[in-house]
């Protein structure tokens, strides 16, 4: 297959990726329908998730199913029993208390901290692009808050932008502490890490719920928050392999959009025109900051697909 051809068929991938990936958060707002905390509901998610990766992986490469010694091991086990689990719980909580389209665009300013700790910890140069891309997304952010904040949660909106630091800091860290793994084995360690340390936290409790199987309805829904997080964390991972992280990563910056327009069709959920604006130029700016020609590339060791 000629390059013209990868591209293309990365960008599809990529694509297929946002638009699976997207409606974690919607099955999520559906899921909690059934009385689960956000502890238990994200316990369900990463073990159907890492049951499935498991299973495409073991096909595919078995060899990428373990890491390539007990050093690398405890690394990957430790550094996401911590930095996924964290701020996915965090995601998790705040999805519980806001619209599904305010949390998503909320979680897509992480880019902004993500470049400010990258300089911190990695001394990497803040470039004009980074500054750029940090103003419109500032300029987004106080739009979609001032048009928001009296309607929703404000511990919501806090939790949301705590997990963003937090996701931001681990995809920042990512870069220096898990150097050389294959991004197959790293995404099935952060799904089966917090796997592990949510199973710890509910001990006495069943591995999965009643819940899950008390009717059609909520098999599908949990079954489809599995095949979402596994499905579109995979084929990002082939989506950053066939045209880089870069790219990838724009093309990711739809999941906000696709999921304020599932909300629409599903929940019946409606964002002010203010508040659509702002979150589109929180878009926006990913973008800008994540554009070739510049210099700051944001980390993006699963950027949407860890945290959701």
């Amino acid at each position: 297959m000629n390059q013209p051809q990868v591209r293309k068929g990365g960008i599809l991938v990529a694509v297929a990726s946002a638009i699976i990936y997207s409606g974690v958060s919607v099955l999520a707002k559906f899921a909690y329908r059934y009385n689960l905390s956000p502890v238990q509901l994200l316990k369900e998610r990463y073990l159907l998730a890492s049951i499935i990766l498991v299973v495409i992986i073991g096909l595919l490469n078995w060899h990428l199913l373990f890491p390539r010694n007990w050093h690398e091991a405890g690394v990957l086990l430790g550094f996401s029993a911590v930095f996924v689990t964290g701020p996915t719980l965090l995601y998790f909580t705040a999805l519980r208390l806001l619209p599904v389209s305010t949390a998503m665009f909320l979680f897509h300013c992480y880019p902004a901290f993500a470049g400010l700790f990258a300089w911190i910890f990695l001394h990497e140069r803040v470039t004009r692009g980074y500054l750029a891309s940090v103003g419109v997304i500032a300029v987004g952010l106080l739009l979609l808050l001032g048009a928001s904040f009296h309607s929703v949660s404000g511990i919501g909106i806090l939790t949301m932008l705590a997990c963003t630091v937090a996701y931001a800091l681990y995809a920042v860290l990512s870069q220096r502490v898990i150097r050389g793994v294959d991004p197959r084995t790293l995404g099935l360690y952060n799904q089966v890490a917090p796997a592990m340390v949510l199973c710890l936290l509910t001990i006495g409790q069943p591995v999965f719920y009643p819940a899950v199987f008390s009717s059609r309805t909520a098999m599908l829904v949990f079954a489809g928050i599995g095949l979402s997080a596994a499905g579109g964390m995979f084929l990002f991972v082939q989506g950053i392999a066939m045209i880089g992280a870069q790219r990838a990563v724009i093309i990711d910056s739809l999941e906000p959009v696709l999921s304020a327009l599932y909300a629409l069709v599903l929940l019946g959920e409606r964002m002010k025109p203010v508040a659509l604006i702002g979150g589109i130029l929180i878009v926006a700016g990913v973008v800008i900051g994540n554009l070739p020609s510049t210099k700051h590339n944001v980390p993006s060791t699963l950027p949407s697909t860890t945290a959701q």
